[in-house]
């Protein structure tokens, strides 16, 4: 969506996704065309240098056009956001492609950044020393290769004359003196080094060495796996092990979105233990107040001498998060939670009198101005998240204060909406959820029984941007009920597990098979 440098900004693939729900019965050519650009950059993306192909995750930018040449850092934020993107590409196509690179961002995370008690730290650096023997650090040492050691590593032979590095190296594009444009390396930091990247499909390398694709799928996640046991001869990069609360809501919200659209509970499980820890070690429940970040300190978490409360990014993101939590495991804890942290939101960093919110709240002297940011670039600004926190909210707590703080955000920002809103895509799909209306999918059932599981995995499969899920189950549903007095009269029609979808809380008629819950969505099988 730029030239270089280019940010990967997943707040682009969620405004077009929700273009593409949207319109894609009514005007389908664009909506095919929002599509087809996000997916043709995502793919991109997962094939470039930008993707570590050996440790997984995304580096932080591409230096270049065709996201080959990276800065090597690895941020938090930029996981996942993309591991949330990714899930919804695979949501929407179906393509096995985005599921493969959602657990590769998954494991990346949950290997290399997460803390035994359940938070996620905030980033690797992108320089390294190349050996412990090297008196100073270079970018991207960890990550790159040259031919020669790909050679040496790479020995074994798939059949006669053709050997492990031969199939890596033209598919990844590996070159005896480099692959890298010195444009792109200012320092000689990358002389005769490579950065993988994929330019043929698998197809067209098996193709090239009389192959079958499984054959070369075999080959290259074997050579990727002894490249992995290589790299962890070398010293690593430095960990940032800050943890924040706004970047670890990001997770909760990408983790959750991928257990929904792979049916993986292993992500749901992790996004629970995150948000367990948010609320055990970085929230005062006594004043309602969130914690920006927490740090190890000798084996344990703490939030320091001198805590620093959260600012609005913090309570925008891990609200989201929350939400995005409750849509797949249903346990309403999360969504009291959520309505916690809103009010505390509203009660600092609501403006009285022009409407948004504020950067901070005003309470820190040091800092002069309030200020409202007004555009999303590497993360979403805290405004355009809130309008569809907001919104949910509304729906799901029948709090019309809160539906009405949305449209004040959106007047608020009409200016921008309306002469650059490509710089606020993230609000736009607010505005998107808002003119919608979210539909409630009410789920009634015996918990754990089969036929409400079904119905379930029927609304976790299918992309649908404006839903708001409520099961309804006996276990997990007396706050929902207290809050939205039309759930106490939906029940089980036929002794079936049963499914109501609403709209302000008017539902269509019940349903309790796949098949009929499918076709009132309007979704294909």
């Amino acid at each position: 969506f730029s030239k270089e440098p280019k940010f990967p900004q997943p707040v682009n693939f969620n405004f077009l996704f929700r273009l593409y729900a949207k319109y894609k019965d009514s005007f389908s050519d664009m909506a095919n065309s929002s599509l087809e650009m996000a997916t043709f950059t995502l793919n991109k993306m997962a094939k470039g240098g930008i993707f570590d192909h050996i440790s997984k995750g995304f580096h932080r930018y591409s230096t270049d056009a065709v996201w080959h040449v990276p800065h090597f850092e690895k941020m938090l934020y930029d996981q996942g956001q993309l591991l949330f993107s990714y899930a919804e590409a695979y949501q929407i196509t179906k393509q096995d492609e985005f599921a493969e690179v959602v657990r590769d961002i998954a494991e990346y995370t949950m290997r290399d950044l997460l803390n035994p008690c359940g938070g996620f730290y905030s980033a690797e650096d992108a320089d390294s020393l190349p050996t412990a023997e090297s008196p100073e650090k270079k970018e991207g040492a960890f990550c790159v290769w040259t031919y020669q050691q790909i050679q040496d590593i790479l020995q074994e032979k798939v059949k006669d004359n053709l050997s492990l590095a031969q199939i890596f190296c033209y598919h990844f594009n590996i070159k005896e003196k480099g692959n890298v444009n010195p444009m792109q390396d200012p320092h000689d930091e990358l002389l005769n080094q490579n950065v993988l990247i994929v330019k043929d499909s698998v197809e067209e390398t098996a193709q090239k060495f009389s192959l079958n694709p499984v054959e070369v799928k075999d080959v290259l996640e074997k050579c990727r796996t002894l490249l992995y046991k290589e790299r962890q001869n070398r010293p690593r990069p430095h960990l940032d092990d800050k943890i924040v609360a706004a970047w670890n809501g990001l997770m909760i919200s990408g983790l959750s979105k991928a257990g929904q659209a792979l049916g993986e509970s292993l992500f749901v499980d992790q996004a629970v233990k995150t948000a367990s820890f948010l609320q055990s070690h970085m929230y005062d429940k006594t004043s309602s107040t969130l914690y920006r970040t927490s740090y190890v300190e000798k084996d344990s978490i703490s939030t320091g001498s001198s805590p620093i409360e959260g600012f609005v990014d913090d309570y925008a993101y891990v609200i989201r998060g929350l939400l995005d939590l409750y849509e797949v495991c249903q346990d309403e804890q999360w969504v009291q939670w959520a309505e916690e942290l809103q009010e505390r939101q509203n009660a600092l960093f609501w403006d009285s009198e022009g409407g948004a919110y504020f950067s901070n709240s005003g309470r820190d002297a040091s800092i002069v101005l309030r200020l409202k940011d007004d555009q999303d670039g590497a993360e979403p600004c805290p405004n355009s998240v809130s309008v569809s926190n907001l919104v949910r909210l509304g729906a799901l707590l029948n709090n019309q204060d809160y539906t009405e703080k949305a449209v004040t955000i959106l007047k608020v920002f009409y200016e921008r909406l309306t002469k650059i809103p490509i710089a606020i895509p993230e609000m736009v799909c607010g505005l998107i959820l808002l003119q919608d209306t979210p539909k409630q999918i009410v789920l009634v059932g015996d918990p754990n029984s089969d036929d409400l599981t079904a119905l379930k995995n029927c609304v976790a499969k299918h992309y649908l941007p404006n839903k708001i899920t409520i099961t309804c189950d006996g276990t997990s549903d007396k706050f929902m009920k207290a809050k939205l007095e039309f759930l106490n009269s939906l029940t089980k029609k036929d002794g079936k597990a049963t499914a109501y979808v609403c709209e302000n809380y008017t539902c269509d008629l019940p349903v309790t098979s796949v098949a009929d819950l499918e076709r009132v969505l309007k979704v294909n099988p």
